[in-house]
């Protein structure tokens, strides 16, 4: 076709070159590109913010069961943010705990609470363990902790023309404290000497039995 030809077509029917603005699509790849960065950026900050807020505590990373000495393969670091809520202990007292004993069972995954563990075994050899339910005036106000020495006071029942005999006391340990289900009721096993085993639980079956704690504990 020559040039004289050409002329005489119409202009729709001559292709016309397709100009691409590779300026305009390299600005808009480049504002995507910048976009994507300061997400990235922002994400790192927030993470950053959130890690260096954390703290490490100490969680049980296998099963402890009661009566159990704790040992620094029982224990496992883990982070997380500063609660008040958080009954926790910091990992840099793993040391303080290391060679204690569980005063309940330890789970697996759990974070582990100072107020579980004791200083001794419980029970220790020669020590019964007996569970004593016991609701408001039967015990103290006080929170009872694991370990905590208590006195078990029994309360005869009144019989006529006979005289009162003293009050039996028996010294313990307490080892768990299960709330009830209200408020001022809770189960709390204690440790105490194998020959006063069936004795409390005999007086703790019927209900006769108060709670005292003594002193230093």
């Amino acid at each position: 076709m020559t040039t004289e030809d050409v002329s005489r077509l119409p202009a729709a029917a001559i292709p016309q070159r397709r100009v691409v603005r590779g300026r305009s699509v390299r600005r808009g790849r480049l504002g995507v590109a910048v976009a994507l960065m300061a997400v990235c950026a922002l994400g790192a900050v927030a993470l950053f913010g959130y890690v260096s807020r954390t703290q490490p505590y100490l969680a049980i990373a296998r099963d402890v069961p009661v009566g159990a000495q704790v040992t620094a393969a029982d224990l496992a670091t883990v982070h997380l943010n500063p609660d008040p809520g958080i009954a926790g202990v910091r990992s840099d007292r793993a040391d303080s705990v290391v060679g204690k004993y569980a005063s309940v069972a330890l789970l697996s995954g759990t974070l582990l609470n100072a107020g579980a563990l004791v200083d001794k075994p419980l029970p220790a050899p020669g020590e019964q363990v007996v569970g004593v339910a016991l609701k408001a005036g039967q015990m103290p106000s006080t929170p009872l902790r694991p370990g905590a020495s208590v006195l078990l006071v029994s309360t005869e029942e009144a019989v006529q023309d006979k005289p009162t005999a003293a009050a039996l006391t028996i010294q313990a340990a307490v080892v768990h404290v299960i709330a009830g289900a209200r408020d001022d009721t809770a189960t709390v096993s204690v440790a105490v000497r194998e020959s006063d085993g069936p004795t409390v639980a005999r007086l703790a079956a019927q209900g006769r039995l108060v709670l005292t704690l003594t002193a230093g504990s």
